[in-house]
């Protein structure tokens, strides 16, 4: 058996996913050799995904072919990523930054500070059909986890609104807001707390956000501390969600139906895509999986 054969097999073992899982039970490993992986993305027009490495100031591309490649070599230390109806690639980037980069390469910067002070480090992103991208914008990259480190300007941690040039603060009432989705009707935002480990829901009206539940927080097999990072939302509402030793999933009523064990340092974000939306991306510290959805 060669190398990679006995990785994976390893890895399966460790996953224990269970025969009424959303997944099968051996992903296809990408790669393990990164430095940290996050904010993967599904790009429809060219059918792969992209994914950061934050350290190595890296995105990368993943084909259906199973063909990996450098995307950009000089990502701004991105974060989260996401593309809208134009085919713009937007990055949440660690250099505080929020910029999108066009077909032909070209990268624009829209936004690098609040009401004339740095931004924080934006962190992960989603854009919604209206064109408007929605960022949260904790301390993580000018704690360590991104080219300097700095003191916040930014009196919150906030989540923003991005469209057209106005950049609007929609709120500042999390301690270290993470992951960001909107449901597939786009009436719900979800956004974790990695402060407590939960993912809260919003009712959406137009830029207003309204109605904060708790909504999602991850019971692990080892019963380890509430962790949450990114979090994804497949077409029938399930929320999948980044925990301390695998994945959550819960349906549209906040009840979980699944936990995908996996192991690695730090399960940080994942991705729903594939020609039918049945392909899971799972970015683990310095691992990077791909899961057939059932």
């Amino acid at each position: 058996m060669n190398k990679l054969l006995l990785i994976t097999a390893a890895m399966a073992a460790s996953m224990n996913v269970s025969a009424a899982s959303v997944v099968e039970s051996t992903p296809t490993l990408v790669g393990d050799s990164f430095g940290f992986v996050e904010g993967p993305t599904w790009d429809v027009k060219h059918q792969r995904f992209l994914f950061s490495d934050i350290p190595n100031n890296t995105t990368y591309s993943y084909d259906l072919n199973g063909k990996l490649s450098v995307f950009d070599d000089n990502s701004g230390y991105a974060n989260g990523l996401d593309i809208d109806a134009k085919g713009n690639l937007w990055a949440a980037r660690h250099d505080r930054k929020l910029s999108y980069r066009e077909g032909n390469g070209e990268k624009v910067i829209v936004a690098a500070t609040y009401n004339g002070k740095l931004l924080n480090s934006p962190n992960d992103l989603t854009v919604n059909s209206d064109g408007s991208v929605w960022f949260t914008d904790p301390p993580f990259g000018i704690q360590g986890y991104g080219p300097a480190k700095a003191e916040p300007e930014q009196p919150v941690n906030g989540v923003y609104r991005y469209l057209d040039g106005d950049l609007k603060l929609i709120t500042g009432e999390f301690k270290l807001p993470n992951g960001i989705a909107f449901s597939s009707d786009e009436s719900s935002l979800y956004v974790a707390d990695t402060s407590d480990g939960w993912v809260y829901r919003f009712d959406v009206d137009g830029q207003s956000l309204s109605n904060k539940t708790q909504f999602a927080q991850v019971k692990t097999e080892s019963g380890s501390e509430p962790m949450v990072d990114g979090v994804a939302v497949d077409a029938d509402d399930n929320l999948f969600v980044a925990a301390h030793g695998g994945v959550g999933v819960f349906d549209k009523n906040g009840k979980q139906i699944d936990f995908i064990a996996i192991d690695a340092g730090h399960i940080s974000n994942l991705e729903i895509g594939g020609k039918q939306q049945d392909l899971l991306m799972v970015t683990a510290y310095n691992k990077v999986l791909v899961f057939n959805l059932k």
